[in-house]
């Protein structure tokens, strides 16, 4: 991959005289990048021709490009060629030079039997694919049988990932290929998508990430991707053949292979032949790239004689001329982008781009205003505004690859379009946004960083009123603003995948040879386009070759991407195709709304959904659509600036003198905790007047807890950096937490004394049932006492049974409902003898645990269920090579215990039901490894709702194991359930119960988390929940709400009376289905947070969750009827998107300083409401005594009571 064309190998000269007897053999690979062909002489199997090119998207072109070069190096008749094709555009062209279509993985291993018959595994790195294929001897039969796996619904971790990023990345082909992997510092990247490790990619880059690094930390994820996803839970055979263009070009990538294969087979102890270097056992094979193609002419060998017969280029040649036409009518979208010239005009007329004329000045004139500043992914953007709020000159210019080189400029470029004109600029306030705002606001001295979300809404709300949405487009982001009153009351952004980003339409035009200016007005002159499939782009770049190859014009396929634009946005990022239900007035912004192909789509999209909603929606496009950002971060420093708050920025001359260095090596590790992270130090000078240099990081701003978490100034010497500090210059540290932003311990430890402060004023009932859950809750010993005597072999053998209670040790995961339930099962096994020291958890799940583990899962499930595996190979190789283990308990729950009331059930999801049963699978899957290792295994099926019944499963499973009687499991049990019952009504309902109070004496908010227990594992969770700790919420689970009479009675009791539900804990007005505990215990927790002034709702959804997707619409409706916000996490899987966390926190975090203080404001109104009302009842009452005084009275026969408002005779 990202190499040029190969030159045809050359041809022996001894083939070349006298035409042989039998045909020759043309096999041919035409795959989503390249096209490989071989000819092959049957009766010796010598490659007498071959080639491996590009075909730049043109795979007709490039196939009768070959077959014509083969005609002329073998001048035969077509009779005397066969012909066997393969690769995934073989299929459509077999027809028209009378080839068979030979499938993919099956020419591969008929060219690795052939070939390599030693062979075990085979990798194949393709454009758009990737296969792995593993060779089985059958035990009964003696032959070998092949385990194939290729990638399906995603194109991650492929050779077009490696081409996409380096594109960015602009490594030079020859080097490319020399490209290295050992030795080089390996980074997070996602190697699940393409889109998001370019993501990874980018953001490493701008923080000094050299480009030689980056490239072996995508080879390290693509190659951990296939490792954990394609083997499907096999385990590659020596010997390992590498095919393939990235695996045959790229040297890194070979390495990479060899680094992580030969670690798999020591863990699995797979044999290897004596004295032999595993890394010697994976190799790249004579001629790797025509695998496929020399495969097809095997297959060719064993089908009859006239089957392949070669018939020329005749049809194919009239297909690329004619033929694909016809394939065009098929896939048209039915016109072009606008229905008629007419109809284009009117659009045009009503939505063509206002030139921006920027603001004249006076020489001489002192111009005041504020700077906005947009640091996004792809560009940076600047806005200069005046004090009445108008945008006086703004600056746009696509990003270079360092945020404050950018920022300079076009802060430069602002300052001299003032200046040119004979004018001085003062800068009244600066704001920064996007993804490099924090930095930007250490360096520039700004007043204030605003998360995107936030800029964006603010713009579009100034500019116009009474918005419903605010789609915003940008470069690799798409955001959506929900709003209601003029207020955001959800949001939603890209996490999973950033299809229908502009970025995409961006390098499409380019790869097209236009710039995206002319994107369209080429798309416009085309009168018909093909129908995208929405989804990912990766993919949706697997369409552009397919049509290109079907005869579609640049322009018509640049119509066809902007046509599926609204689609990708809608209905595959966001997923809300009723868009009638969220208003009719919405708003466009964002660099791609520049592009008014891409806006005209989206018109007509939003337009689409309204019909026959009895409703218009009206489309409007920012006038600013691509300094939306700049504009709302200049607004925030203009209120900072109305509020009486004087600028802290540097000054425009301090800003042109800016110099920076930047450093990220081992020097900058943090070694504040066992992460051991690696930071990023920016040192920046502003000129000769800096004054001293200062350590610093980034403050985080609280919404309701202590403001500032800043360490206090010390007077103490500091600790000497390892990275030497000019004088004169400041150090802007760039880490993954606050303790990182540090050098000093001291500093540090003023930092954590300030996280910890927050914490503790704050519980996170989260974490804090992450870790009481798997604490020993003491429960009394009910073992019975040990026989003295041992009359009969049973009774001795259960002596020995009790007495080795004691020594037993059992490993239990830390996964799945176990979160909820393990208190049962640990002070069950304690209450028997066990000690709580011989519990042996599995680690809290991490990135390092999943990537250990994951390499056995052969489905793909949510990601609370695959991690599953992962945790019982942790007991197994972490704690169990520490010390023995004699069993590993994982149960199989099938019905939980519920407080809920009229439900139909109380089950557990079937997937975490059946994962104990995948994971003993994926251990014994080739060979018992339980049993090698000395442990075994119990995945018991238990029923925790029947009590009985769970009483006997529990004494079928371990009567033989330790000796119980059925007298002593029953008081085990019973003790379970007490420290179940002290878990839940005490340590989490108990603590929540004071967290309320505190919230409502202090009118603060706290939040509440809809999740199943398992989203109370940090590594599942991400830590999300801490974050907003940190900004001063409390934080609640659906289990830990406490329910009390009263409370109960104060949020469900008016209902209950009038008959809308028959009990507080009754959720048969909302949800009818209600069969599974966790999905109604979820709905339950939204009614009660919808009826609780000081709860907002958070919802944590895993990726893949079948029981969640129903209930998506029901729980956000349950909460919003109320006014309540409700915000969500939905999609969570392994990868850990950072940057999106990051914006979603920061937003949800202003909008609920804004709900709180606007809920204070209601309370302060309903209490001058009720003081007025007091002191009007105060002057009535006066006034009445005055009446009723004696010689004031009116004779009237009846006077008001004003106690009960009835009319009441006098006398």
């Amino acid at each position: 991959m990202g190499l040029p064309g190969r030159e045809a190998e050359a041809v022996p000269e001894a083939k070349k005289d006298g035409a042989p007897v039998d045909p020759l053999m043309i096999g041919m690979d035409v795959g989503s990048t390249t096209v490989k062909a071989v000819v092959i002489d049957p009766k010796t199997d010598q490659i007498l021709w071959s080639d491996y090119q590009r075909h730049e998207t043109k795979q007709p072109e490039k196939v009768l490009e070959f077959l014509k070069r083969i005609e002329a190096e073998f001048p035969l008749p077509p009779e005397k060629f066969r012909i066997f094709i393969t690769g995934s555009g073989g299929g459509t062209l077999a027809r028209f030079i009378g080839a068979k279509f030979v499938q993919e993985v099956n020419a591969v291993s008929l060219a690795v039997e052939k070939l390599y018959p030693e062979a075990g595994s085979v990798i194949e790195l393709g454009g758009q694919d990737a296969k792995i294929i593993i060779f089985k001897e059958d035990p009964e039969t003696g032959r070998k049988k092949k385990i194939p796996s290729m990638n399906d619904k995603c194109a991650g971790g492929t050779g077009a990932v490696i081409d996409k990023i380096n594109a960015k990345l602009k490594i030079p082909p020859e080097k490319l290929s020399e490209q290295g992997y050992f030795g080089l510092k390996l980074h997070p990247v996602a190697g699940k998508c393409g889109v998001f490790a370019e993501t990874d990619i980018n953001g490493l880059q701008k923080t000094g990430v050299p480009p030689d690094e980056l490239m072996a930390s995508l080879f390290e994820a693509i190659v951990q991707q296939n490792l954990s996803v394609l083997t499907r839970g096999n385990t590659l055979r020596p010997h390992v053949l590498l095919l393939g263009g990235p695996n045959t070009y790229i040297k890194g990538m070979r390495d990479c292979w060899k680094a992580n294969i030969p670690k798999i087979w020591e863990e699995r102890k797979v044999p290897l032949p004596p004295g032999v270097d595993p890394m010697d056992l994976i190799k790249v094979p004579q001629n790797a790239q025509y695998f496929a193609a020399i495969g097809a002419v095997e297959f060719g060998k064993q089908e009859d004689p006239e089957v392949g017969v070669y018939k020329g280029t005749k049809d194919l040649d009239y297909y690329i001329t004619y033929g694909r036409n016809e394939e065009k009518a098929k896939k048209s979208g039915g016109g072009g982008l606008s229905k008629s010239p007419e109809e284009l005009e009117v659009f045009k007329e009503k939505y063509k781009k206002k030139k921006f004329v920027p603001k004249a000045f006076t020489p001489g004139e002192v111009v005041e205003g504020f700077l906005g500043i947009d640091g996004g992914s792809t560009s940076t953007k600047a806005v200069l505004l005046s004090k009445d709020k108008e945008v006086l000159v703004k600056s746009y210019q696509l990003s270079k690859g360092n945020p404050i080189q950018d920022t300079m400029e076009v802060i430069g470029k602002i300052h001299q379009q003032v200046e040119s004109q004979g004018a001085s600029l003062k800068v009244l306030g600066v704001g920064t946004t996007g993804y490099a705002k924090d930095i930007l606001k250490d360096v520039l001295g700004a007043d204030a960083a605003i998360v995107e979300t936030v800029a964006h809404t603010e713009s579009g709300l100034h500019f116009y009123k009474n918005v419903d949405v605010i789609c915003d487009v940008g470069g690799q982001d798409i955001k959506l603003m929900i709003l209601k009153n003029g207020r955001v009351k959800d949001f939603k952004l890209n996490t999973q995948c950033s299809a229908g980003n502009g970025y995409f339409l961006q390098s499409t035009a380019e790869g097209f040879g236009f710039p995206v200016e002319e994107f369209a007005d080429r798309a416009f002159s085309a009168k018909d386009f093909p129908e995208f499939g929405y989804g990912c782009a990766v993919f949706m770049q697997s369409d552009i070759v397919d049509f290109q190859r079907q005869g579609w014009k640049a322009e018509e396929i640049m119509a066809g991407l902007a046509n599926v634009l609204p689609k990708n946005i809608w209905l595959y990022v966001s997923q809300i195709p009723n868009l009638s239900s969220l208003g009719n007035r919405f708003l466009l912004q964002g660099g791609t709304q520049h592009n008014l192909a891409a806006v005209k789509a989206q018109v007509d999209f939003i337009e689409s959904r309204f019909k026959d909603k009895g409703a218009k929606p009206e489309v409007i496009v920012h006038e600013h659509t691509g300094e939306s950002g700049a504009i709302g971060a200049a607004l925030e420093a203009h209120r900072l600036w109305s509020n009486g708050r004087q600028t802290t920025f540097i000054g425009l001359d301090k800003v042109a003198q800016i110099t920076y260095k930047t450093t990220r090596n081992e020097d900058t590790r943090c070694y504040f905790c066992k992460n051991k992270c690696l930071r990023t130090f920016i040192d920046v000078k502003t000129g000769p007047m800096q004054g001293n240099a200062e350590l610093q990081g980034h403050g985080d701003v609280r919404a309701q807890g202590p403001k500032d978490l800043e360490p206090k100034k010390k007077t103490s010497e500091k600790l000497k950096s390892k990275v030497p500090l000019e004088p004169g210059t400041q150090r802007l540290i760039i880490a993954t937490c606050e303790k990182g932003t540090v050098e000093d311990l001291n500093e540090m430890k003023e930092i954590k004394k300030g996280l910890d402060a927050v914490k503790k004023d704050n519980p996170n009932l989260v974490e804090i049932a992450a870790e009481k859950a798997w604490e020993s809750f003491k429960p009394e010993i009910v073992a019975d006492p040990i026989p003295a005597y041992a009359f009969t072999e049973k009774t001795r053998k259960r002596i020995e049974l009790m007495e080795n209670r004691r020594n037993l040790r059992i490993g239990i995961p830390r996964a799945l409902n176990m979160y909820s339930q393990n208190p049962l099962f640990s002070a069950y096994f304690e209450s028997l003898g066990i000690l709580p020291g011989n519990l042996v958890y599995s680690d809290y799940t991490s990135e390092q645990l999943y990537k250990e583990g994951a390499k056995r899962g052969s489905i793909d499930p949510c990601f609370p269920s695959k991690v599953g595996i992962p945790h019982v190979h942790n007991l197994l190789y972490v704690h169990h090579k520490k010390k023995k283990l004699d069993y590993i308990f994982f149960p199989m729950i099938d019905s939980l215990t519920s407080d809920l009331k009229y439900t139909q059930s109380s089950r557990a999801c079937p997937t975490v039901t059946a994962t104990p049963e995948a994971v003993k699978a994926a251990f014994t899957k080739e060979g018992d490894l339980f049993k090698e290792m000395g442990v075994v295994y119990l995945d018991t099926f238990v029923n925790i709702v029947e009590r009985k019944l769970f009483t006997r499963q529990m004494y079928q499973q371990f009567k033989d194991i330790l000796g119980l009687s059925e007298e002593e499991n029953e008081r085990a049990v019973e003790q379970g359930f007490k420290a179940l019952d002290h878990f839940n009504n005490v340590i989490l309902r108990g603590t929540a119960r004071e967290v309320l109070k505190r919230l409502e004496a202090e009118d603060k908010l706290g939040i509440v988390v809809l999740g199943r227990p398992y989203h109370n594992d940090p590594g599942i969770n991400h830590e999300i929940l801490e974050e907003f700790q940190k900004l001063g919420y409390p934080v609640l689970t659906q289990d830990s709400l406490p329910i009390d009479e009263d409370i109960l009675e104060r949020l469900f009791g008016e209902e209950v009376r009038k008959g809308i539900i028959r009990h507080p804990m009754d959720i048969f007005d909302v949800w009818k289905n209600s069969y599974s505990e966790n999905t109604s215990r979820k709905i339950w927790a939204a009614k009660y947070v919808a009826r609780h002034p000081n709860l907002v709702a958070l919802e944590l959804s895993s990726f893949k969750c079948g029981h969640d997707a129903p209930i998506y619409t029901v729980v956000e409706r349950i909460v919003e009827k109320s006014g309540t916000p409700y915000f969500s996490f939905k999609d969570i899987d392994e990868n850990k998107p950072t940057g999106s966390i990051k914006i979603r926190v920061e937003t949800i975090g202003y909008f609920l300083k804004r709900y709180r203080e606007d809920m204070i404001k209601e309370k302060q109104k309903r209490m001058k409401i009720e003081e007025q009302l007091k002191e009007y009842e105060a002057r009535l009452r006066a006034e009445l005594s005055q009446q009723l005084a004696p010689g004031a009275a009116t004779g009237h026969p009846a006077e008001t009571s004003i106690e009960r408002e009835t009319p009441v005779a006098v006398g």
